[in-house]
């Protein structure tokens, strides 16, 4: 099990988050850091983090350039170490990647309409049919759709590819998690669910009425607002915000890009200029997600002997 760590933007909490978690998991997992060792050793001198860089340091893959940069102030230079990072893990051939967070608005200047993490390593790989779900704790939450605008969300409203969407769902939750009969809950679109629909919530039940004659156990929709507390294996959310407004008031949510052929998760933060340089980033997240990590990757083998078995 190989893992690959990315140290995202220097000019946000990234390298805190590299300094701070890896040195904690010390006899947990091998790993990479694909980065800079001035950059990492400049944020432990300012956070006074040198003993956790010293526990580090061997590990560091020399892969982008040195850079100059003020924290909160992300520029186009920054976006090119945290890019140039993100690549070499991509082409290092590891099993697992745990990315530390970047500025999308400065990453768009180094590559013209970037619009995340997701979508930029499932065009790496060529890879069409992926899922961002977010994890926490027991709760595993795939989006229909991602980073659009709500106007644009309807356009994506079609039975056929809600179906699609959940029988890939399905198989994902056996193969990562390893659930036997996975049951699956719909959110609607609207407030208070058919209520207020105009033909998009009736939608949304043909695709899971669709995936159901398919053999999966699927229900809904459900209004949104209360969706997540009930108890489901897994849950497909419509738009981000439905699945992101949950996730991100907890303290250890997660990313995971369902559907590649490596396990990629990320803590559910940004870059937060605001605090970065500060020394006060919550860690928890990103020790979680190599955690987390380890286990999908365990589950995906287990899986894959059984099925050869059969």
């Amino acid at each position: 099990m190989k893992i690959g760590i990315t140290i995202g933007d220097p000019a946000g909490i990234g390298p805190e988050l590299v300094l701070r978690s890896l040195p904690r998991l010390k006899g947990i997992a091998e790993y990479s850091i694909f980065g800079n060792s001035k950059v990492l050793k400049k944020t432990a001198r300012d956070l006074h983090l040198l003993r956790s860089y010293s526990a580090i340091k061997s590990s560091v893959m020399e892969v982008t350039e040195d850079v100059r940069f003020e924290y909160g102030k992300s520029t186009k230079m920054t976006a090119c170490v945290a890019l140039q990072s993100m690549q070499s893990a991509l082409e290092s051939g590891v099993d697992i990647i745990i990315t530390a967070p970047i500025v999308k608005a400065t990453m768009r200047s180094v590559i013209p309409g970037f619009i995340g993490h997701t979508e930029y390593f499932a065009r790496f790989f060529r890879i069409h049919d992926y899922g961002m779900t977010g994890i926490w704790k027991d709760k595993r939450i795939m989006l229909l759709t991602t980073h659009l605008p709500l106007r644009h969300v309807f356009r994506k409203l079609h039975a056929s590819t809600i179906s699609k969407k959940i029988v890939f769902f399905e198989r994902g939750l056996r193969r990562y998690f390893g659930i036997e009969n996975p049951t699956i809950a719909v959110s609607a679109v609207n407030p208070h669910s058919f209520e207020f629909s105009m033909g998009e919530d009736e939608e949304i039940k043909q695709g899971v009425l669709q995936a159901a004659r398919k053999g999966i156990q699927v229900s809904g929709p459900f209004p949104a607002d209360t969706l997540f507390g009930r108890h489901f294996d897994g849950f497909v959310a419509i738009y981000h915000d439905q699945a992101m407004v949950f996730l991100k008031s907890k303290k250890d949510g997660l990313n995971f890009t369902l559907g590649l052929p490596i396990i990629r998760l990320s803590p559910l933060c940004g870059a937060a200029l605001d605090i970065a340089g500060k020394g006060c980033a919550e860690v928890s997240g990103f020790m979680a997600a190599i955690r987390v990590g380890k286990r999908l990757y365990n589950n995906l083998r287990r899986y894959e002997k059984k099925m050869c078995r059969n």
